[in-house]
């Protein structure tokens, strides 16, 4: 076990720049993801955080697309404008202030690449906000990226309440 665990540490070292901040998504992992949502090609759908190779807007089947990236000059806090989808990779720092902008900018959903860690936003508390503004976890694909630390999930949330995660409010004693 501990052995399997150095082994995928060393893949990332030698796949991670240290320079950089941040880790592209692979191409395509970024279509296999962009495949479990259900956007028309008539859809406004924004990438949340394109970086400099733009990996998920370049794959987004969809004639009416946006990009933001803080690191180019445009900040997806600072986004006002209505958009049917957000997709993409976003940072694990402040993971869920993306939820939270995705789901006031949002028409019909969002999905997103997050590690373990990022299933750990998932509180009932959060998850009753977002099911307050009428977003439901549809989907969440298990993926594997071996450049990384290997296990990953593609979550969608949409206004489709298909009941597939519940949660309840309050602790148990």
């Amino acid at each position: 076990m501990v052995t399997e665990y150095k082994k995928r540490l060393e893949i990332m070292k030698k796949n991670v720049n240290p320079k950089k901040k941040f880790h592209y998504t692979d191409e395509e992992l970024a279509k296999y993801c962009l495949s479990f949502v259900n956007y028309g090609t008539q859809d406004k759908v924004l990438d949340v955080g394109c970086g400099e190779n733009k990996v998920w807007l370049n794959n987004i089947n969809s004639k009416n697309k946006d990009w933001v990236e803080l690191d180019l000059g445009r900040d997806f806090f600072e986004y006002n404008e209505r958009v049917d989808w957000c997709v993409g990779n976003p940072p694990y720092k402040g993971l869920w202030k993306f939820f939270e902008k995705a789901s006031e900018i949002s028409n019909e959903g969002f999905g997103f690449l997050i590690s373990i860690h990022g299933i750990n936003h998932f509180t009932p508390k959060r998850l009753e906000e977002l099911k307050q503004k009428g977003f439901y976890l549809n989907k969440m694909v298990v993926v594997s990226c071996k450049r990384w630390f290997g296990r990953y999930f593609f979550v969608v949330f949409s206004r489709e309440d298909k009941n597939i995660l519940n949660w309840k409010l309050g602790g148990f004693t």
